[in-house]
């Protein structure tokens, strides 16, 4: 661990490469090798991790909610659907966060006072990762069972006008530094990278919901490959929700996008887009038919080191034209 100026906050070190692998695994690594300190801070660490997706949630939560009040359904009616959709995905994500949060205190404690085997820690850590993958799935699930009703309820091209009332606050302040009008744009391409491994090793990707990527870097790009991305990407495997059967430019203009999937096309690329002219990261989502395939295709996220490098048909396939 280090602490990041760039990010106000303590965050991992090391290369793409190095940021691919997952919290738990090096948890794992620091108890085997008889690290007690170490393995506590990265224990305190992967509760950072997770805090992100979870507080993202539960901004989400709020806002669709709020959403449906917006659009006339009466009060009554919108907190049924919640309370329904809670009941089914046996929700209660305050009380679970901070029960998750006590298990990872005490664990982290029990770890600096060496009051632990290796076995006993290696158990505890599989308990807090299976705990937060409960929690991180039904809340996850939760968010794309509020857009299915927003979908059946006005039709699918509402949720592009849900997206922006829902996501245009959280994205003014997380992606607000990406503004090129503030910043020149290779200097916010760290602070891009690692967001985006910090934020899908809290989703728990890859084999196992561990929170293991994949990566690739070249001299214009960095690209974090899921299989599967631990939110939009289980959801999608398992066909657990619906997906676009119209085009639209806050999915990429494809069907066949899930519809939790597409808010990564509209906070990623069309918004950004909007507001100063380029995205931030470039999406390519498996569509239902790839997600399905025998071998299910993965989900990339792209970020290009100089705006020139991002491709024409990154901005074609929102509707838009590379600036030159």
């Amino acid at each position: 661990m280090t602490w990041s100026d760039e990010l106000g906050k303590r965050i991992r070190r090391g290369d793409a490469a190095e940021q691919a692998v997952s919290t738990v695994t090096r948890i794992e690594q620091a108890i085997v090798g008889g690290q007690s300190e170490p393995a506590a801070q990265l224990v305190d660490y992967f509760m950072e991790e997770a805090k992100v997706v979870f507080v993202i949630y539960t901004s989400w939560s709020e806002g669709f909610e709020a959403f449906l009040r917006h659009k006339g359904v009466p009060s009554v009616e919108a907190e049924a659907e919640s309370t329904r959709l809670r009941r089914s995905l046996a929700l209660d994500p305050e009380a679970q966060w901070l029960a998750l949060g006590a298990e990872a205190g005490a664990f982290a404690n029990a770890l600096r006072a060496f009051l632990l085997t290796a076995d006993e820690a290696r158990a505890k850590l599989e308990s807090l990762r299976a705990g937060w993958a409960r929690l991180h799935d039904a809340y996850a699930d939760y968010q794309a069972g509020l857009l299915t009703s927003v979908a059946e309820r006005f039709g699918e091209a509402a949720l592009g006008e849900c997206f922006r009332y829902v996501l245009e606050p959280y994205l003014r302040e997380r992606y607000g530094p990406f503004d090129v009008r503030r910043r020149a744009y290779e200097d916010t391409v760290f602070r891009n990278a690692y967001l985006s491994f910090e934020a899908m090793r809290g989703h728990l990707c890859g084999p196992g919901r561990r929170g293991d990527l994949e990566v690739a870097e070249d001299d214009d790009k960095i690209v974090i490959a899921f299989d599967p991305c631990g939110s939009g990407g289980r959801q999608q495997r398992a066909g657990s929700f619906g997906v676009t059967q119209e085009r639209h430019d806050w999915a990429w203009n494809e069907t066949g996008v899930c519809y939790y999937c597409a808010h990564c096309c509209f906070a990623l690329e069309l918004w950004p887009a909007e507001q100063w002219g380029h995205p931030v990261r470039i999406v390519d989502s498996p569509l239902d038919d790839e997600a399905h395939a025998p071998e299910p295709k993965k989900c990339t996220w792209t970020v290009y080191k100089r705006l020139d490098a991002i491709p024409p048909e990154a901005y074609e396939r929102i509707g838009r034209s590379k600036p030159s």
